[in-house]
């Protein structure tokens, strides 16, 4: 037990099953990226200036260059859409304690105004 044991395991794969899995994995991570940029971009009826650092201005230039998005507008949209996308829990959460907030406010406010009558 005390003694480092190294043990070699050898994999044998089939070429052609080697580019089939990276395949469907390359258009999985395509057709996710096509799906987000799709959501993002239907009805962008709205307008939303936004100041972005350094780093973000990069990824943006980024995402043209590889020809995901035609421009940093459409870039915003896509990454901003995923991030949605990606934080649906967070989005419930914020949803349910804003509704509890708002019911209370409206309670308050009601027995502020019974008890002024």
């Amino acid at each position: 037990m005390g003694e480092d044991q190294n043990v070699e395991v050898e994999v044998e794969v089939n070429e052609g099953e080697k580019k089939a899995g990276v395949g469907a994995s390359v258009g999985k991570a395509l057709n996710s990226i096509v799906g987000s940029l799709e959501a993002a971009l239907s009805g962008r009826d709205n307008a939303v200036m936004v100041r972005v650092n350094d780093e973000a201005l990069s990824k943006l230039d980024m995402l043209i260059e590889a020809g995901i998005c035609k421009s940093r507008s459409e870039c915003a949209a896509f990454l901003l859409q995923r991030g949605i996308d990606s934080s649906g829990a967070l989005f419930d959460r914020i949803q349910s304690v804003t509704s509890q907030i708002t019911k209370m406010r409206e309670e308050l406010l009601a027995s502020v105004s019974d008890e002024a009558e």
